[in-house]
């Protein structure tokens, strides 16, 4: 038996999933979201995941697919750690569609003597389902003069007559870096031809994960830069960069804030063909601070966010829910009262609010608090976080949309202005709601069933 096939029979389990409406394992770790793509009529997310212990040590890229972004199901996994080259691990990386195949981009990691080597790979399928390794792999190895051993997360793209590869590396001066790669046969003969870099190493060693993509005729890179000299979310964060064009071999210009929140990393972006728009996910975690969950000793840990609408405006990114996740409510929701109990697996939809208000969700080993009076601030606290994610000034708000399931929570404020993805572990099938204002506040609450198949 090999590894693909061990790991697909961790699938078999008829345990119930930790949540409910979020993409998450059937068994183990998960991280990064990999290669979203539509192909032969199915939406395809591929995720970090070790099916057999809650763990990084053996990272085989998982697979869910749909037919209409709300209804999913895990199938046979991807790829296994099980050549040389990724032998500790099958690391993030991207998808594109040629002709009639799906090629994966991803990162092969192992382990040397005090330190890793990371190259980049191909993976190839007809299906869709079975992918098999391109037999000369790696296609592009990090140059020692240009790179540290930081070398992974590549995005695959095609323009005009060319395909592109961008990896994201450390430069040898500690800086964060994207690097970009070129060539004509997407199997070979891959030329460095330029970066974009950090202005300076406080803004972070290295740039995991990037996005590359238009929207609005604007040119857009997504990135989560770690090692950033700050005391916020240990020194991770992700950012994006949106500019007419991005001339190479120069800084990159600032980041702005995709995420408020704490637990958002790693976001990957696909282009629905179907209803012409641009869909973000993100990993629902945050390095360092998802390993605090092994303690209580879950059968799986990790999630992807919601599938969110991506728009610009003026120059910013807004995030919303995709509509279809309006499928998900069981019935036509009851007004939201003050002290009441409702389900952990929940919408909650305020359309009415004072200049002021402090909206509490408590459970017994749990408090979520949206505190607003000119400044906002969103307040975590359970067994395993205290969190305050807190924005100065911000105007009138208008509209509140929050996601809970279970021990995860998603809102959207002022139609996807400010967006905060915190986890906080309910542990409690229900929920209690605490409205303190200056005015009475109106809102719906809708119960929300399961995407699982």
């Amino acid at each position: 038996m090999n590894l693909i096939q061990k790991a697909n029979q961790t699938l078999q389990t008829t345990e119930k999933r930790r949540y409910t409406y979020h993409l998450s394992p059937n068994s183990g770790w998960s991280n990064d979201p990999n290669g979203l793509v539509f192909f032969k009529g199915m939406y395809h997310v591929f995720f970090q995941n070790n099916p057999f212990a809650t763990n990084t040590d053996n990272i085989f890229w998982g697979h869910f697919v749909s037919k209409d972004l709300i209804t999913w199901k895990q199938i046979d996994f991807a790829l296994a750690p099980d050549e040389t080259y990724d032998q500790n691990g099958c690391f993030s990386g991207s998808a594109i569609v040629i002709e009639n195949k799906l090629v994966l981009a991803y990162a092969g990691h192992r382990n040397v003597r005090d330190s890793y080597e990371e190259t980049i790979c191909l993976a190839e399928s007809t299906d869709g389902v079975h992918f098999k390794k391109y037999q000369n792999n790696p296609v592009i190895k990090r140059d020692a003069k240009i790179s540290t051993q930081r070398f992974r997360d590549p995005k695959i793209f095609r323009k005009n007559d060319s395909y592109y590869i961008l990896v994201g590396s450390e430069s040898i001066e500690g800086r964060g870096q994207l690097l970009l790669y070129r060539a004509k046969n997407i199997y070979k003969n891959w030329n460095y031809v330029g970066k974009l870099i950090n202005k300076n190493k406080d803004l972070g060693n290295m740039i995991e994960c990037p996005d590359y993509f238009s929207i609005a005729e604007k040119s857009v890179i997504l990135g989560s830069p770690k090692g950033i000299k700050t005391t916020e979310k240990h020194g991770f964060n992700t950012l994006y960069y949106i500019e007419n064009d991005f001339p190479l071999n120069s800084s990159l210009p600032d980041g702005k804030k995709i995420d408020f929140g704490y637990d958002f990393y790693a976001p990957q972006t696909i282009y629905d063909p179907i209803n012409r728009r641009r869909i973000l996910i993100g990993w629902f975690g945050l390095p360092e601070e998802q390993e605090k969950e092994k303690k209580h000793n879950f059968m799986s840990i990790g999630a992807l966010t919601l599938p969110r609408f991506l728009q610009e405006k003026n120059e910013k990114l807004l995030l919303n829910p995709i509509s279809e996740m309006n499928n998900l409510r069981i019935d036509s929701g009851t007004l939201i009262q003050d002290s009441q109990h409702y389900s952990s697996v929940s919408e909650f939809l305020f359309t009415s609010l004072p200049q002021n208000f402090i909206i509490k969700i408590v459970s017994p080993k749990a408090e979520y608090i949206i505190n607003y009076n000119e400044a906002l601030k969103i307040d975590v606290h359970d067994e395993i976080r205290n969190h305050v994610n807190k924005i100065e000034k911000v105007n009138k708000i208008k509209k509140i949309d929050l996601y809970i399931d279970n021990g995860l929570t998603e809102v959207f404020i002022n139609d996807g202005k400010y967006v905060f993805t915190n986890k906080c572990e309910f542990s409690n099938e229900l929920i209690s709601i605490k409205i303190s204002a200056s005015e009475k506040i109106s809102g719906i609450n809708y119960r929300l069933k399961s995407i699982f198949k």
